[in-house]
């Protein structure tokens, strides 16, 4: 659902936010971490936590003793608690994944989705992987996989850019262009 992932992120930046230095965003994140993935991790707990049927009261009572246990900062408890109060803990894992873009984007690292029609060279992902690091002025890290179906050439996607310069694209757009008559 496109909106959920609007408002996790609006969320995540909200976290993001709270942090003073680039440290302490990734130690938010990490605690954000810690606790979705302990929640995800017990059926039980996911469900009482990110399921509204159960009473505010006894959900927050439930983040009050985990947050002790986990030694969750304040600020921290009191996010969670906020995604109680609205309804938006199953936001969760979305909010921790848009948290953990911010918090490497602020350390200067960006992720890269790959996907060319063949198995890439060695020289080639090198040869990507400098070009893109130069237009994001970040690290960049490549995730590669291949699909046959692009004919030639690659599709790169990092975070909302796409750098379409697949071969099925290009005949694509020129079929349209003959269809058009231009």
């Amino acid at each position: 659902m496109k909106g959920s992932s609007a408002l996790a992120r609006r969320y995540a930046s909200a976290l993001f936010g709270l942090a003073t230095t680039s440290d302490d965003a990734a130690a938010l994140l990490t605690q954000i971490d810690e606790f979705t993935s302990l929640a995800q991790e017990n059926a039980d707990l996911e469900r009482v936590l990110f399921t509204p049927i159960h009473p505010r009261a006894e959900r927050r009572a439930v983040l009050t003793e985990l947050a002790r246990a986990l030694g969750l900062r304040p600020d921290v408890r009191a996010f969670l608690t906020i995604l109680i109060d609205e309804n938006r803990m199953p936001l969760l894992p979305a909010i921790r994944d848009a948290l953990r873009t911010l918090v490497d984007r602020a350390a200067g690292r960006v992720d890269a989705q790959v996907l060319s029609a063949r198995e890439l060279d060695p020289e080639t992902v090198a040869r990507l992987q400098r070009a893109l690091s130069q237009r994001m002025q970040a690290d960049v890290t490549l995730s590669l996989q291949v699909d046959p179906s692009l004919i030639g050439g690659v599709m790169v996607r990092v975070g909302d850019l796409l750098l379409d310069g697949s071969v099925r694209t290009q005949l694509a757009a020129l079929g349209e262009n003959l269809r058009k008559g231009i």
